[in-house]
């Protein structure tokens, strides 16, 4: 995974995959964040823990449990697209977005 990512724009994962991306290296340094239950092992791969359900660190965005990745998902779709557009497709999911991102850009709780 690791040789890939020079060619990724970013790269996300969603609940425990950032274990995944710590086995890979692509954690460390880097604020990130997982399913609580695996937050100690993710600080263990040098990750720079944060609590919220969403992390965007520019090129490595990550979840903490599974319904944290729909507001990744959503997240995205605003930071490259548009937040009309994430708010168009959460109210078709009849889906209350949640907010609590960390964004080393500065988003924070938005």
């Amino acid at each position: 995974m690791a040789e890939l990512v020079p060619r990724l724009s970013w790269i996300a994962s969603v609940c425990t995959g950032a274990m995944l991306l710590a086995e890979a290296g692509l954690v460390k340094g880097r604020p990130a964040t997982t399913n609580r239950n695996a937050w100690a092992e993710l600080e263990t791969f040098g990750a720079e823990l944060k609590k919220n359900r969403v992390v965007d660190d520019g090129t490595l965005v990550t979840a903490g449990g599974i319904t944290a990745g729909i507001d990744l998902a959503l997240h995205l779709v605003e930071r490259e697209i548009s937040g009309e557009v994430a708010d168009s497709i959460a109210a078709s999911m009849e889906y209350a977005r949640d907010r609590d991102l960390y964004s080393s850009a500065g988003e924070r709780g938005r």
